[in-house]
């Protein structure tokens, strides 16, 4: 029954073998979390974006899931956060500082509120008709000059390759 002795050897195997397994990976993990709801009536944004960036430089994105909550895994250090969704101006959050081992918790109420500006708009009086009478689309004019161009003298082949006229003998 030597097989199931235990000995001080197997017991630090077995621990370092713990400690790569659950290391910095395991439990206490570095996160960013939260909820994104309506500022004005509290529903929950269900899909709404979120960009992790560090510095101006993406690092991660995630969406919310359908009760608004979202978490995303980083490791330490200070984040910019950005938040967009449908019909809502985007929203930044700077300074964000992520901790080892810790989940940060950001909660972020979108709202609506647009400030509108007034343009001014000029409107001037311009009226082109649909069909005008005194224009034929269809007139194809042959002066002298386009004549000396094409290839041929012969009167028979310009009507040839004049579009929309047939020649026959």
């Amino acid at each position: 029954m030597d097989f199931f002795k235990i000995n001080k050897y197997t017991i630090w195997i077995f621990l370092v073998f713990l400690i790569v397994l659950f290391g910095k990976n395991g439990i206490g993990q570095t996160s960013i979390t939260g909820k994104i709801s309506d500022k004005n009536t509290g529903e929950d944004m269900i899909f709404a974006n979120i960009i992790i960036s560090q510095k101006g430089a993406f690092i991660k994105g995630a969406t919310t899931d359908i009760d608004g909550n979202y978490s995303i895994q980083v490791d330490s250090g200070k984040y910019d956060m950005e938040i967009s969704y449908t019909g809502y101006p985007t929203q930044k959050i700077t300074g964000i500082i992520v901790n080892e081992g810790q989940a940060t918790k950001v909660d972020v109420l979108l709202s609506t509120d647009l400030k509108l500006q007034m343009l001014n708009i000029v409107v001037m009086n311009i009226c082109i008709p649909l069909i005008r009478q005194d224009e034929n689309p269809n007139k194809l004019e042959i002066t002298s000059e386009k004549i000396k161009i094409l290839p041929t003298r012969n009167i028979n082949e310009i009507i040839t390759i004049t579009p929309g006229v047939s020649f026959t003998q």
